[in-house]
C-alpha cells in the first residue's frame, strides 16, 4: 500500500503536480526504504527520484538513508544543492550532515559553508566544538524559550512562529531569567491547565526544578539521565547554567542505536561504520586490519604450543584435546566480557566495583570449571582410557575457567579506566590471554603429570 502511494506521488512530481495531501501521508522513513530498494536495482533511477522530492522532504529523507547512499548523494550533488538541503534541517542534523560532507570532501564542504546563512554558520561553528562523545553533539539550538514576565498567550505566539519556520515537534518550553539561566522546563500539556493570561512567574512554583546536562558532559551520562528520569527532552546548559539548547528523545534513540551497533561490531572486531551495502574493497580492508591483529595473536598462542612440541609428539591425544580447553575457556571469557562491557556502557558498574565483580566471576569460574572439568575428564577417559591425560585436561579446564572469569572482568574495566573503549579491544586481548593460559596449563600439566611423573 505504501509503495503504491509513493509510486503515485513520485509520478505526480515527475509530471509537475504538487499533491500535498499525499506528501503529508508519506513518512520520510518509508520514502528512504523505497529509495534504498530502487538503488539496488538502478542507481540512476535512485538519483532521479530523490531529486524529484520537494526540498524539505528531500532533506528529511536524506537523514533516513543508509550512510553509503548518503555518501553517493554527497558525491553526486553540487555544493549549492547540498547547501540548500542543509539549510532546511534542524541545527543538530545540519551539523551532522556538514561534518559527514567534510569527511568525504573538504573542498566541497568549504564551498557549502560559504553558501549557508550567517545564522547557520554560527550554529555549525557552535556545535562542532563538541566531540562525538559529548552531549552537546546531539543538541539542537532551536527551542521555545520564555521569560518569567511573559504570559502563556505570548508563549503560544512564539510557538506559532517557530512552527511556521519548520522547527518540528515542541514537547516543552524553557523558562529563563534575565541572564538566560534555566529555571523551569514545562511540558506543553501542563500549560493547558493554566489561564492563558497568566504570567509564568504566577505558577512557576507548581513545577519541579529541571534536569539539565552540560554540553561537554558525556553521552553516556546523557543516556543514563534519560533512562533514569524518563525524559523526552532535556535542556543543555553551559558552565554558568545558561540555556544553550535542547536534546530530544529522537536524537537520544538514534544515539542509543548507534552505540549498541558500535558495541556489537567492536566486540567482533568490525568497523563501526560497516554496512552490507558498502563496497567490497572498503569492507575487506577494514576487516583485514583486525584479522591481521588476530593473526599475530594466534602466532603468539602457537609459540606457546611450540614450547611443548616434544610432549605433543610423544602423546598425540593431547593435540586432539587441546582445542577443547581453549574453546571452552574462550567462550566463558566472552560471556563475561559481553556482560561487563554492556554494564559499563549503561553506567551500572565502575572501576571501584572491581573487587566485587572479580569475586563473583572467580566463584562462577570455579563452579563451572569444576563441573565442566569433571565432565571433560570423563569424556577423555571414555575416549582414550588414560587416567593421567583425563586428569590433566580436567585440572586445566578448572584453571582456565577461573582465569577466563578474571580476564573477562578485569580487562574491560582496566581499559575503561585508561579511557580506551572496552568494546574495541577487550575481545582481542581476552581471547589471546585465555588461549595462552588454556594451552599452557593443559600442556604443562600433561608434561608434569604424565611424562615427569612417570
Amino acid at each position: 500500500m505504501k509503495r503504491r502511494a509513493i509510486d503515485l506521488y513520485l509520478q505526480q512530481l515527475k509530471e509537475g503536480i504538487q499533491h500535498e495531501t499525499i506528501e503529508h501521508t508519506i513518512h520520510q522513513a518509508d520514502m528512504a526504504d523505497y529509495l534504498e530498494s530502487v538503488s539496488r536495482e538502478d542507481e540512476n533511477t535512485f538519483f532521479e527520484q530523490f531529486n524529484l522530492l520537494p526540498l524539505s522532504n528531500k532533506a528529511e529523507t536524506f537523514l533516513e538513508l543508509l550512510a553509503t547512499l548518503q555518501k553517493d548523494l554527497i558525491e553526486e550533488m553540487d555544493a549549492l544543492s547540498l547547501a540548500e538541503l542543509i539549510g532546511v534541517l534542524k541545527s543538530d542534523d545540519a551539523t551532522d550532515v556538514f561534518l559527514f560532507i567534510t569527511k568525504i570532501d573538504k573542498v566541497k564542504a568549504e564551498n557549502i559553508f560559504v553558501l549557508l546563512s550567517d545564522e547557520q554558520q554560527d550554529e555549525i561553528d557552535q556545535l562542532t566544538h563538541y566531540d562525538d562523545h559529548e552531549a552537546g553533539s546531539l543538541m539542537q539550538t532551536e527551542l521555545l524559550k520564555v521569560s518569567l514576565n511573559q504570559t502563556i498567550e505570548e508563549a503560544l505566539e512564539k510557538l506559532s512562529n517557530l512552527k511556521a519556520n519548520g522547527i518540528g515537534r515542541i514537547e516543552s518550553l524553557f523558562v529563563t531569567d534575565e541572564h538566560n539561566k534555566l529555571l523551569k522546563n514545562i511540558f506543553m500539556d501542563d500549560l493547558i491547565l493554566e489561564n492563558s493570561q497568566d504570567k509564568f512567574s504566577d505558577f512557576m512554583h507548581k513545577f519541579p526544578n529541571p534536569e539539565v546536562i552540560g554540553g561537554h558532559e558525556s553521552i553516556d551520562t546523557l543516556l543514563i539521565m534519560i533512562e533514569k528520569y524518563d525524559l523526552s527532552v532535556l535542556g543543555v546548559v553551559d558552565r554558568r547554567g545558561k540555556l544553550i539548547g535542547r536534546i530530544t528523545h529522537d536524537d537520544v534513540v538514534d544515539s542509543m542505536q548507534e552505540k549498541a551497533t558500535q558495541q556489537i561490531y567492536n566486540l567482533h572486531n568490525l568497523h563501526a561504520d560497516e554496512e552490507i551495502q558498502e563496497s567490497f574493497a572498503k569492507t575487506s580492508r577494514t576487516r583485514a586490519i583486525w584479522l591481521t591483529i588476530n593473526l599475530f595473536n594466534a602466532i603468539l598462542a602457537s609459540l606457546v604450543i611450540g614450547v611443548f612440541e616434544e610432549t605433543l609428539h610423544q602423546i598425540v591425544a593431547l593435540a586432539v584435546l587441546m582445542p577443547i580447553v581453549a574453546n571452552m575457556a574462550g567462550t566463558a571469557s566472552m560471556q563475561t566480557v559481553t556482560v561487563i562491557v554492556r554494564q559499563l556502557a549503561l553506567g551500572e558498574i565502575r572501576f571501584s566495583d572491581v573487587q566485587r565483580i572479580l569475586i563473583k566471576e572467580i566463584t562462577i569460574g570455579m563452579l563451572n570449571g569444576l563441573f565442566l572439568g569433571i565432565l571433560t575428564a570423563g569424556i577423555s577417559q571414555f575416549r582414550f582410557h588414560d587416567t593421567l591425560i583425563s586428569l590433566s585436561i580436567g585440572l586445566s579446564m578448572f584453571i582456565s575457567f577461573i582465569f577466563a572469569g578474571i580476564l573477562g572482568a578485569s580487562i574491560p574495566l582496566l581499559l575503561k579506566k585508561v579511557h580506551i573503549d572496552p568494546a574495541v579491544a577487550s575481545s582481542v586481548l581476552v581471547l589471546t590471554f585465555t588461549d595462552i593460559i588454556g594451552f599452557f596449563s593443559f600442556l604443562w600439566l600433561a608434561e608434569w603429570i604424565i611424562l615427569k611423573g612417570v
